[in-house]
């Protein structure tokens, strides 16, 4: 036994089993509050305008701080995407831009036209994401399960 390589054979694949987990526990948490904040929109829409605060350019878009008020109450967005459709070709400070909100949770809000609060690409994206985790747990489980039997056969074997 060389110095680096012990429990390699044991701990490897429960180190990748718990990243993989971690991963996917992340992302579907993520999805699962992206659709959460959907069908609380859906169920009760409030169409509102907001004014372009700060516009933010990213990698793949742009997004934009939006203020808006609600029942006299005043709220902020924090990285809307500007994408295709929704919102305004090229937003600057004090553009007005449609938002809908959810009437019980005003602080709930997207741009209209969008079906998630994040954006439409970033639904599929940590789908996947999820779906790639927990294949990966999977694909651990199974790579220690065979190590363990391939130790114990050999345990077996050198047992007089």
């Amino acid at each position: 036994m060389r110095w680096g390589t012990w429990g390699r054979d044991r701990w490897g694949p429960v180190a990748v089993a718990a990243v993989c987990l971690a991963v996917a526990s992340a992302a579907g948490c993520s999805v699962a509050g992206q659709l959460a904040d959907a069908r609380r929109i859906d169920a009760s829409p409030l169409r509102i305008r907001g004014a372009v605060d700060r516009v933010v350019h990213v990698k793949g878009g742009t997004k934009v701080h939006v203020s808006y008020r609600v029942d006299g109450h005043r709220f902020t967005t924090n990285d809307l995407p500007v994408a295709g459709k929704a919102g305004p070709e090229s937003p600057e400070p004090g553009t007005a831009v449609c938002l809908e909100a959810a009437a019980t949770d005003p602080g709930t809000v997207r741009l209209c036209g969008q079906k998630y609060p994040t954006g439409d690409k970033v639904i599929p994206a940590l789908g996947l994401l999820t779906a790639a985790g927990i294949a990966g747990t999977a694909m651990a489980g199974g790579w220690f399960t065979v190590t363990a039997r391939h130790r114990d056969l050999a345990t077996r074997r050198n047992t007089p």
